[in-house]
């Protein structure tokens, strides 16, 4: 052990004495540390096509009355009587003698004085609540349904219109309880009517906000997370999941993943866990910083890896080890041993320096905790253990294309050739999605080695509800196939990577040294 020491030691100077090495290294640690700042951007708050403050409003108010003028002026009145089902029923109908621009004017101008009348500024802001900017938006779209209608000539309204027009001021009646007396019951009584919500995210909303203080974040959150779960029970009962923007049938894993999924979704919107804008844009500039970084890893290894061999061949220089009393496979250990600590080095920079960074710019508490599901329960796994155990998983293709170069430097006495043919693999790794589409889901695609060089949504599978975007392609290179099981990827890359040593080692202590 003391030789082999010796020679890990020996191994590691010569590697930090490289001036690309550092070069590298230096390239990967700035890329890691400033490619979050630069996607690090001030979240914009989610606001109102239409003024929201009374002093806007006020505003938008004296506007529309400067370019309409008197509305009354474009107002005819009269009473008109409607024969449905034998019952007559008598109307004192109003005529808007307006063209669709003056229309909009005149709509605005109406609920603009409305509001001013009738709000409560103070108590209920519009822009800070799901209920009040929703009712405030579902009143104006009702209000014009209203006075859309009443464009109509006298002469034109059938028991039909009247019979839209019933329903429309029924719908403008329950906006207007909505808004004016901040109640959810209201709005949701209006999703029952119209098709502007989701009735299942109004109900939800309104049993757990019903005295509607929840953020317009929060709610359009929750109405997600509802939607998605919608969107998996519906799978459940197809018996069907989605990959690869098509649809195949659930095995025993894949029905498991979707029940767990709901149960996830279930507990975050209860408990209110569900990831923020914040979370997801921290996720998203951390794996934008991880990658950048990562494909500047992969050439260092992969150049130190390429000449680890081949180059102190073509040299020579390795004569001095060869001739001393020290039997090659500890050299050939030694070497490799150097290889993985330069990689596990790298990884952890990159890893480091993200976090910090993200850290940083979006706080370390926008991070989220990884959710799971064990014996039936959810669990929350802290963003700290996830992100040391997602750091182990993602760096699995990095072996890989490690012991690629590896193999070829061994076998060959020419850098270039080990380190090109080795950056070739690492590229074309991505080609499985193209491969794919081209072919359609081909068994033997899935034997090919970049089927197999991303686990992570395998071993995490429920990324996506943890605010990370983009989880199935979590890897730099490769994609994982979810059509095959775990066990049988790792099985995979098991013996790709005895067979790669296997070859390595006997090509090395079966090389003559000229």
């Amino acid at each position: 052990m003391s030789k082999i020491f010796a020679l890990y030691h020996n191994e590691m100077t010569k590697l930090s004495r490289k001036l690309s090495v550092w070069i590298l290294v230096t390239l990967m640690t700035v890329t890691a540390f400033f490619a979050p700042i630069l996607q690090h951007r001030e979240l914009s708050e989610e606001t109102l096509s239409e003024p929201y403050g009374k002093t806007e409003i006020t505003k938008a108010r004296d506007t529309e009355k400067n370019n309409l003028g008197d509305p009354n002026r474009y107002v005819e009145h009269t009473t008109l009587r409607f024969t449905l089902q034998n019952t007559t029923a008598e109307l004192f109908a109003t005529r808007l003698n307006l063209d669709e621009e003056m229309l909009h004017s005149y709509v605005m101008l109406s609920c603009y004085n409305a509001m001013l009348a009738n709000y409560d500024f103070d108590k209920y802001p519009l822009k800070d609540t799901y209920l009040s900017s929703y009712a405030y938006l579902q009143y104006t779209t009702s209000y014009s349904s209203v006075c859309r209608l009443n464009t109509e000539p006298f002469g034109k309204r059938d028991s039909q219109w009247f019979q839209a027009y019933t329903s429309a001021t029924e719908s403008l009646d329950l906006a207007k309880e909505a808004l004016f007396s901040h109640d959810f019951a209201s709005l949701e009584a209006l999703s029952e009517k119209t098709d502007f919500f989701n009735k299942n995210i109004v109900h939800q909303l309104a049993k757990l906000d019903p005295e509607g203080k929840m953020t317009i974040e929060d709610a359009e959150r929750i109405a997600n997370a509802i939607l998605l779960r919608d969107d998996y029970m519906s799978n459940l009962q197809m018996g069907v999941y989605k990959e690869n923007n098509s649809y195949r049938p659930l095995n025993a894993e894949k029905r498991r993943q979707l029940e767990d999924s709901i149960k996830i979704l279930n507990y975050q919107i209860e408990n209110n866990a569900l990831p923020t804008n914040m979370t997801s844009h921290a996720t998203q500039a951390r794996q934008f910083g991880q990658r950048g970084a990562r494909f500047l890893l992969i050439i260092m290894l992969v150049i130190i890896a390429g000449s680890s061999i081949s180059q102190e061949m073509a040299t020579g220089s390795i004569k001095s080890l060869i001739i001393a009393p020290v039997k090659r496979w500890k050299i050939f250990t030694s070497k490799l041993l150097a290889l993985i600590t330069w990689t596990l080095f790298g990884s952890i920079l990159i890893t480091a320096f993200s976090t910090i960074s993200t850290g940083m710019c979006y706080g370390f508490s926008s991070l989220s905790p990884y959710y799971y599901c064990s014996g039936g329960k959810v669990n929350v796994m802290p963003n700290y253990i996830f992100t040391f155990l997602f750091f182990l998983v993602d760096n699995i293709s990095l072996f890989v294309y490690l012991l690629g170069a590896f193999t070829i430097s061994c076998l060959t006495k020419n850098t270039g050739i080990a380190v090109g043919v080795s950056t070739g693999f690492a590229v074309t790794s991505g080609l499985s999605p193209l491969l794919i589409e081209i072919f359609g889901r081909q068994r033997w695609i899935d034997f090919l080695p970049s089927s197999h060089m991303d686990l992570v949504g395998k071993i995490f599978p429920y990324l996506n509800l943890c605010g990370y975007s983009g989880s199935d392609e979590s890897g730099l290179f490769g994609i994982s196939s979810n059509s095959l099981p775990l066990s049988f990827s790792l099985c995979y890359l098991a013996i790709l990577a005895f067979i790669l040593l296997f070859i390595a080692y006997d090509g090395f202590i079966r090389k003559d040294i000229q």
